[in-house]
């Protein structure tokens, strides 16, 4: 896996080792030679004097050019020039050193000092002329030298950087093949999270952010797959609790359908019946509508700033009609939350309800309590209570408790309420005990009003 991108990666790495080398060795040659170059033209014009001052010499002792030439080659150039001495028809007379044999050292310095203009003297002298030129094949010598070191240095090296290169490559591209082993896992359905390690290489952004797709991928899979089972399980129930009012008003039709009943109290308490389950299968189908408007993703809330007090007294007020006095309200004032008052309202309503319906014997009492920054929402009641499996369910929709009996209801009141709660920012709990009554507590945060 990433083969070619490995490979590719380590020609990099050896190209790269290769052009350094190669910098570093004409750099260094370069510099070498300019030294060497830039202390010959003061010593090849000391050299041109000492030659014509010896030529003089020879002249005063009346030697003849040819007779002297040797000695001045040989004193003027001392191992550093070359000193070639000719006479006026441009014969040569004496050098120093025999001229330069061919070599490949000799020939690029020759050709390098050409090119950058090495100083040289002539000196014509009576009877001919002096000429003073470095001494290159020395150096070339010395430069080959630094050559034969520098190449198997060099070799060794870009050896190196193919064997570190394909080390460095291996690692980079470990995370990246990982990544997309997993990545491959994932596409053919394998939503189990599998954690990269990112802390010892160089893509940790890389797997950090893999890591933080595959968790959120696996967690908003598995929230799908609850929701989809709570959306079979809703509908399902919905339709078992929408089959028993239906099934009594179609056989009370069909009963009329027929002639069965032929009295008019009869008929009358047919259509009461009716009435009551119609009544019944709209009021479910108005919580299930709004319980479902309240899930919808991006539902929109109408927010301000709700007095609690005043909206707990006005639920109250609303069931008074059925409470005949069985509540106690006690309500603190200017405790300010920030909600869609209508939700919030729903919420309260459904929690006293419940209470009354579920605890007929009993005194409800209903107080608010504002607390660190948060006010809470107290409906209690001293009825029968419920046990630990009520309470694990007590808030899922449809979700009647064991105990219900005769007692009319959709198991949607405290569903409805949970929700209302939860997107104004809430808690809702539920505290009981069979034989013990029990206590619903509402929490909301207080706005800074408050």
């Amino acid at each position: 896996m990433f083969s070619g991108f490995r490979g590719r990666l380590t020609r990099g790495y050896v190209l790269l080792a290769i052009v350094l080398i190669l910098a570093v060795a004409a750099a260094s040659t370069a510099l070498a030679f300019f030294l060497y170059t830039g202390s010959l033209g003061e010593a090849i014009s000391n050299a041109a004097q000492r030659a014509s001052e010896e030529v003089t010499a020879s002249q005063r002792r009346h030697e003849t050019l040819a007779h002297a030439a040797p000695a001045i080659a040989r004193d003027v150039g001392r191992g550093r020039f070359r000193v070639a001495i000719f006479d006026s028809h441009r014969r040569l007379l004496a050098a120093n050193e025999p001229p330069p044999r061919p070599s490949a050292g000799g020939d690029f310095s020759r050709a390098f000092g050409s090119l950058i203009g090495l100083p040289r003297a002539r000196v014509p002298v009576n009877g001919g002329m002096v000429l003073i030129e470095p001494d290159l094949d020395r150096f070339s010598r010395v430069l080959l030298w630094y050559w034969s070191i520098m190449i198997p240095v060099g070799l060794l090296a870009i050896l190196s950087a193919w064997l570190i290169g394909r080390r460095i490559s291996a690692r980079a591209v470990g995370p990246l093949a990982e990544v997309t082993k997993s990545l491959r896992r994932i596409a053919e359905g394998d939503f189990t999270p599998e954690k990269l390690l990112g802390n010892e290489n160089d893509f940790r952004e890389l797997t950090t952010a893999y890591n933080d797709v595959a968790f959120r991928l696996t967690a908003a899979t598995a929230e799908r797959k609850q929701s989809d089972a709570q959306m079979r399980q809703f509908i399902a129930d919905a339709g078992h609790e929408l089959r028993t009012p239906l099934t009594i008003v179609m056989g009370y039709l069909d009963v009329l359908r027929q002639g069965v009943i032929t009295d008019s109290a009869g008929t009358a308490q047919i259509y009461e019946t009716m009435l009551d389950e119609s009544r019944r299968m709209r009021a479910l189908i108005e919580k299930l509508i709004y319980l479902a408007r309240l899930d919808r993703a991006g539902a929109p809330q109408k927010l301000s700033t709700v007095d609690i007090a005043a909206t707990v007294s006005r639920a109250v007020q609303s069931l008074s009609p059925l409470a005949n006095g069985r509540i106690d309200l006690s309500a603190a004032d200017r405790a300010m939350v920030s909600a869609d008052e209508d939700e919030l309202y729903e919420a309260i309503k459904n929690v006293i309800d419940n209470a009354l319906k579920y605890a007929p014997q009993s005194r409800v009492e209903v107080s608010t309590i504002p607390q660190d920054g948060t006010v809470c929402i107290r409906v209690k009641d001293s009825g029968p209570g419920m046990d630990s499996a009520d309470i694990a369910h007590a808030f899922d929709r449809f979700y009647r408790g064991s105990a219900r009996g005769d007692i009319e209801g959709s198991g949607l009141g405290l569903a409805i309420a949970k929700r209302a709660v939860e997107r104004a920012g809430g808690t809702i709990e539920t505290e009981s005990s069979p034989g013990h009554g029990t206590q619903v507590t509402l929490c909301l945060p207080l706005t800074m009003s408050s």
